[in-house]
C-alpha cells in the first residue's frame, strides 16, 4: 500500500477521534456519567486514581474498525491501551464495538449512556460521519510501498486522561508550554513494522490545542511523520541545530532528584502533564528533550511521536539501556549506538499475544525513555546522566 494512502487513512481516523473527544468533553454532566475508575491490572500504579472513559474505548474501536475495513490484513495487529468492555456509573457492562450502521451504533451506545439518546446519537454520527479526502501539504514523494502485512498499530486513544476528565484550560508559559490542562490531551496513532519493531508512520492530534474565545470552541492541531525505506518527512520543520546557551529539558513532576540535579547543571528544567504531550513538545521544538527514568510509559504512548521524531532526525531511546551502554565506555554515544537503542514496538520474538495490551507486573512498561529532536541534544543529556 502506498505510504500516501496509509497516511491519508490514519489522518481520517485521527480526525474522527478528535471529533469524538470533543463531543464527549463538551458537557460536564456527560463526562461525569462516562467516567469509570480503573482497577486491578488495568490501573497505573503511579496514580491514586486512573480513569478510563468512553472516549478512550470508543476512539480506540473507531480507529480499529476503519483501519481494519480498509486494510484487512492489519486487523489482527492493532493494539491499544484499553479493553473494549465498558461499565458505566450505574453498573451496566457493554462490549463497545462499531456496528454496520449509525443507528445500530447509537442503540449500543445508549446502553453505555444509560439511555441518554441525544448523546448516543451525536457520538454515533461522529463515528460514522463521512470525511472529505485529506489534502497532504507536502513536497515529499510518498509513493513508496509499505508492506501492510508486516505492520501493526499502537493506539493511545486519550493520552493524559486525568486532564481530559478535569477539563480545565491550561495557562501557556513563556516558552509555549502548558503544565497541565486540556492542551496536554493527545490522540496518538502509530504504525510500526512487525519484523523489525521500528516505528514508521505516526499521527498525533491535540484536540484542545488552542481555545478561541470568539467562538467558545477549541481548535485541534494534527502533526504526522514518516520514516521508512529512505523516506523521512513530516508536517513539521526539520530540527534546527541546538541554540547557544541553556536549553530546556521536560520532566514529570515526580522525576527523581538525581535526574533533576544532574540535568539542572546545564539545562533549564520544565514540567508538564501527559507523556504524549511531553513527546509532542519535544517534536515541536519547545524543549531539547524529554527524560523519564520511571517505568510508567508504554508502547502506545510512544509509537506515534517516535515516528515523527525519527523523521525530524531525533528519536526515542531506552533510558535504562542508554545508560548501560554509556557505563561500558568512556566515550559519548554515537549515531550508530543511538540507532540500536531506539525503543522497539514488538515484544521478544517479534510477537504480541493479544490485540489489546495486557498490563501484568509492569512487564509491558518501558524502562524509561529519552525523547529528543537532535543527536547533539540527546548526547548532552545522556552525558549528564552518566553514573
Amino acid at each position: 500500500m502506498k505510504a500516501s494512502a496509509l497516511l491519508e487513512l490514519m489522518l481520517k481516523v485521527a480526525e474522527k477521534a478528535s471529533l469524538i473527544a470533543k463531543i464527549i468533553r463538551k458537557e460536564k454532566p456527560l463526562v461525569d456519567l462516562l467516567i469509570e475508575e480503573k482497577s486491578g491490572l488495568e490501573k497505573n500504579s503511579r496514580f491514586f486514581q486512573d480513569f478510563k472513559t468512553l472516549a478512550d474505548v470508543l476512539i480506540q474501536e473507531t480507529v480499529r474498525h476503519y483501519i481494519s475495513q480498509q486494510v484487512p490484513e492489519m486487523g489482527s495487529s492493532i493494539y491499544g491501551e484499553e479493553s473494549n468492555k465498558f461499565t458505566n456509573v450505574v453498573g451496566d457492562t457493554v462490549v463497545v464495538e462499531i456496528c454496520d450502521t449509525c443507528d445500530q451504533t447509537q442503540e449500543l451506545l445508549k446502553t453505555v449512556l444509560n439511555g441518554h439518546d441525544e448523546a448516543a446519537r451525536l457520538l454515533a454520527e461522529a463515528v460514522h460521519c463521512h470525511l472529505n479526502n485529506i489534502c497532504l501539504t507536502t513536497d515529499a514523494d510518498l509513493s513508496v510501498d509499505i508492506d501492510t502485512s508486516d505492520c501493526g498499530i499502537w493506539i493511545d486513544p486519550i493520552d493524559s486522561t486525568g486532564q481530559y476528565i478535569k477539563g480545565k484550560k491550561g495557562k501557556l508559559s513563556e516558552c509555549g508550554l502548558v503544565e497541565d490542562g486540556l492542551q496536554c490531551v493527545a490522540i496518538l496513532i502509530g504504525l510500526f513494522q512487525k519484523s523489525t519493531g521500528k516505528p514508521i508512520l505516526g499521527v498525533a492530534v491535540q484536540p484542545f490545542a488552542e481555545f478561541h474565545k470568539e467562538t467558545n470552541s477549541w481548535k485541534s492541531i494534527t502533526i504526522w511523520g514518516i520514516c521508512y525505506n529512505g523516506v523521512k518527512t513530516t508536517s513539521l520543520q526539520a530540527a534546527e541545530p541546538s541554540a547557544q546557551g541553556r536549553g530546556k529539558v521536560l520532566l514529570s513532576s515526580s522525576e527523581s532528584e538525581h535526574v533533576k540535579t544532574a540535568l539542572a547543571t546545564k539545562f533549564d528544567l520544565v514540567f508538564a502533564s501527559g507523556a504524549g504531550y511531553k513527546m509532542l513538545a519535544t517534536a515541536l521544538g519547545l524543549v531539547n528533550a524529554y527524560v523519564l527514568s520511571h517505568r510508567t510509559v508504554y508502547r502506545w504512548d510512544c509509537c506515534a511521536v517516535h515516528a515523527i521524531l525519527l523523521a525530524l532526525g531525533g528519536g526515542i531511546v531506552s533510558y535504562k539501556h542508554a545508560l548501560e551502554a554509556l557505563s561500558q565506555s568512556e566515550d559519548p554515544l554515537t549515531e550508530d549506538h543511538l540507532t540500536k537503542l531506539q525503543v522497539q514496538y514488538t515484544r521478544a520474538g517479534g510477537t504480541i499475544s493479544n490485540r489489546r495490551a495486557s498490563i501484568c507486573g509492569g512487564t509491558e512498561s518501558l524502562p524509561g525513555i529519552v525523547a529528543y529532536r537532535s543527536i547533539p541534544d540527546v548526547v548532552a543529556v545522556l552525558e549528564l546522566l552518566r553514573e
